[in-house]
């Protein structure tokens, strides 16, 4: 009996290669167009196909925003994990996946834009629940490092346990949506240079979030070492 993964035959090899090339020919389009501009038309030329052949691939427009919004979030998410890995403490661990999400806001402005599309928008981007769903799903794998500093920072006692019905997941989701949310209000900022300090803002967001959770003011400074402070 073998064991071990099953080897793909050329023609799966082949197929995953023509679905990756029209994955990465959609990115491309969303990064310099955005969601709007995600045409069909525009994907297939891109990647040298006829639009016929690109449905064989992704069967729908929503099918193919699903799988692009996907592969930005499990970019982040690689970046998020690479961050909590790079340090020890519980809130430390918070403070570097934080600053690693401001980075990428700041580095990937594209990127962190198609992820506000899709949390802040208020039209039905998706309206299949099945692509919805995968979307949320891939955020909520994104963020689970989060979630489990977080606990891990219940255990160690620099947060008050989470009480019923709030869990571990929602205040990861929490943080994350106020931190995001601070981020926007760069846009704001640009029409009234120098009143708004957006990234004070966000990292005091931050926190008072935790302060809220319970946590001391002397097991937050670990925050200033991830750069968790203006």
């Amino acid at each position: 009996m073998t064991m071990g993964h099953e080897v793909e035959s050329p023609r799966q090899r082949r197929r995953r290669a023509n679905r990756d090339r029209i994955l990465e020919a959609a990115v491309q389009v969303a990064v310099e167009d955005g969601i709007d501009g995600l045409a069909i038309a525009r994907v297939a030329e891109l990647a040298d196909y006829t639009p016929g052949a690109l449905y064989r691939y992704y069967p729908s427009k929503d099918a193919l925003l699903t799988a692009v919004v996907e592969r930005v979030i499990g970019e982040l998410a690689e970046l998020i994990r690479e961050a909590d890995a790079s340090a020890a403490e519980p809130l430390g661990r918070v403070a570097a996946q934080v600053s690693a999400y401001h980075a990428f806001a700041i580095g990937d402005g594209h990127g962190f834009q198609l992820i506000a599309a899709m949390v802040g928008d208020p039209r039905v981007l998706l309206p299949e629940d099945a692509d919805a769903a995968q979307v949320m799903g891939a955020m909520v794998r994104a963020l689970a490092p989060l979630a489990t500093a977080l606990e891990a920072a219940v255990t160690a006692g620099d947060l008050e346990p989470v009480e019923a019905p709030e869990t571990t997941a929602e205040r990861a989701m929490l943080l994350f949506s106020a931190f995001h949310g601070a981020l926007q209000l760069r846009k704001q900022a640009r029409m009234a240079p120098g009143l708004i300090d957006v990234d004070r803002i966000a990292f005091q967001t931050v926190r008072l979030i935790l302060r809220g959770w319970g946590a001391r003011p002397e097991a937050l400074t670990v925050l200033s070492h991830h750069g968790v402070v203006r």
